[in-house]
């Protein structure tokens, strides 16, 4: 594993001014402005595990509570492909989270992240990593992501989606303030579709601070870097995980080529699971 999750190599690497005579110092203050040191630091506790017992060790040290419901529902799936679609709430614990819980009862399941949690090697084994700031296509979403996870499935294993390819926001629907997804994005609908296997929702409880929803004013780039803050925050708390009873191909199907209505319509069925 790496000695540190983001190293000053590294660092160095992006930029002439950070290779320049106040090269450290600026270093220093990005770190410290971005909590890349907090990043560090909770990795280094933790990369001398991999996978779901990486994902394990990292939450208890941050004394997060995990309450998980209903995964006797995977019992029926430890050797048959699936697809679990997921709200995000977090943007970083709860791809750790859906990692410990599904990783941890079936065999090869991987999840498609973007390139900032694919930084963390330790998980490697259960990540398919895009880049949607580099290699942008319409709706977020890397041709060799969808070839890899398209491909992953047909050889008969589980893969993960936060379909909303983004962080969750604040949001006014319906007169009132509430924290949701945008919507789902088509070219991870599409996947589903092309896959034709049962597809189960799993509702992850809990919402970042007040101050990372309103960096979005700042841009997608400032929030991003709000990230690594959100991290110490969660600690002590409770996550409430529910996994859904499995929405069979042949309901998939019913929707033929309404990538907009089965979208939505998966996207209320892991919402609903956070009112039970």
């Amino acid at each position: 594993m790496k000695e540190t999750l983001i190293s000053r190599e590294e660092l160095r690497s992006l930029h002439p001014a950070f290779r320049g005579k106040y090269g450290d110092k600026l270093i220093d203050l990005g770190l410290r402005i971005s909590a890349l040191n907090v990043a560090n630091e909770i990795y280094n506790r933790s990369k001398h595990l991999t996978g779901p017992a990486f994902c394990k060790d990292l939450l208890d040290k941050l004394e997060i509570t995990r309450t998980v419901r209903n995964t006797e529902v995977l019992d029926e799936f430890r050797d048959r492909p699936f697809i679990t679609v997921s709200n995000h709430p977090y943007g970083h614990v709860d791809g750790i989270a859906a990692i410990e819980t599904v990783g941890s009862r079936v065999h090869n399941y991987k999840m498609m992240v973007n390139v900032i949690l694919g930084l963390i090697d330790t998980m490697a084994e259960n990540f398919i990593t895009v880049n949607p700031m580099k290699y942008a296509e319409k709706n977020s979403i890397t041709y060799a992501g969808i070839k890899e996870s398209i491909a992953h499935v047909k050889a008969g294993f589980p893969l993960g989606f936060f379909a909303a390819g983004a962080v969750s926001n604040l949001i006014f629907k319906k007169g009132k303030l509430v924290i949701e997804d945008r919507e789902w994005q088509p070219a991870v609908v599409k996947i589903i579709q092309k896959t034709k296997v049962p597809v189960i929702p799993m509702h992850i409880s809990g919402h970042n601070s007040l101050s990372f929803y309103l960096s979005k004013i700042f841009g997608y780039k400032v929030r991003t870097l709000r990230l690594c803050h959100e991290l110490y925050n969660k600690k002590g708390k409770e996550m409430v995980i529910t996994l859904g009873n499995p929405i069979m191909p042949d309901m998939i199907a019913s929707f033929k080529d309404d990538t907009s209505g089965l979208g939505e319509y998966l996207k209320k069925e892991t919402y609903a699971l956070g009112k039970k």
